[in-house]
């Protein structure tokens, strides 16, 4: 009569335990690599974004006298006055002498062709993304129903844009000859409501005691990159465009 084999032995709890950790740490590791892969390629799809946001109000510069503007100052009115005056869905025009400038559609019938004015735009379709590239269609580009608003880092967060507000009472409060550009890059605190865009602080620093803040003189204080507190330091990953 054949003899039984010999029960092979199991793991134990503590083998079990081991390996499980070891799993978890493998994970970890695997996690922080590819997190910084990836946030790697998105800082250098930003900084391409950033060139050709740059290159684009050049350019509009160049045609229009001055960077792009806003015209009420409001923080969102900012990111969409940009985005409108780029793809040339509006322009900046000085509508009385001696008067800040102020928006205008493409086609006005103040400007010269009047409703037959064709649009000119300053960026392609698809250099920067947008927070609503499904439904910006060709025609909306053009100059359709604006359901696009604002452009957006590879992050998904919104560029923010800073310059002169088109307004008589604010429009010598810039000291800068520049504008300022920034993405928030990797290192933000989300939005405390879900949907919104990344707080102001994680973009714009206040200004030196007894100046006006960065966001409303174009200023940029000498800590904006060595922010102290318990909230910071955030802005070291910042994509910032300026020259004062």
């Amino acid at each position: 009569m054949p003899r039984p084999s010999p029960r092979r032995p199991g793991f134990t709890l503590v083998e079990l335990l081991v390996v499980i950790a070891v799993i978890a740490i493998l994970a970890t590791i695997s996690f922080g690599l590819f997190k910084a892969a990836n946030d790697g390629r998105n800082k250098s799809k930003s900084k391409g974004e950033i060139q050709a946001i740059a290159m684009a109000t050049q350019s509009y510069r160049k045609t229009y006298g001055d960077f792009p503007g806003c015209l009420n100052g409001q923080p969102e009115r900012f990111r969409r006055d940009l985005l409108d005056q780029l793809i040339g869905r509006r322009l900046m025009r000085v509508t009385t002498p001696g008067t800040p400038p102020t928006l205008l559609p493409f086609d006005s019938a103040t400007l010269p062709g009047g409703t037959n004015r064709q649009m000119r735009s300053f960026l392609s379709q698809g250099d920067v993304m947008t927070n609503n590239d499904a439904e910006l269609s060709a025609n909306d580009w053009r100059g359709g129903d604006p359901a696009c608003r604002e452009f957006v880092d590879a992050w998904g967060n919104p560029y923010d844009y800073r310059y002169r507000v088109l307004t008589a009472a604010r429009y010598a409060e810039w000291k800068s000859p520049n504008y300022l550009l920034v993405s928030c890059s990797v290192n933000f605190n989300p939005s405390t409501v879900e949907g919104e865009p990344p707080l102001a602080g994680e973009y714009w620093d206040p200004a030196p005691s007894g100046g006006s803040t960065m966001e409303r003189s174009g200023i940029v204080p000498a800590t904006y990159f060595d922010e102290a507190g318990s909230n910071g330091p955030y802005r070291a990953d910042n994509l910032v465009n300026w020259a004062n």
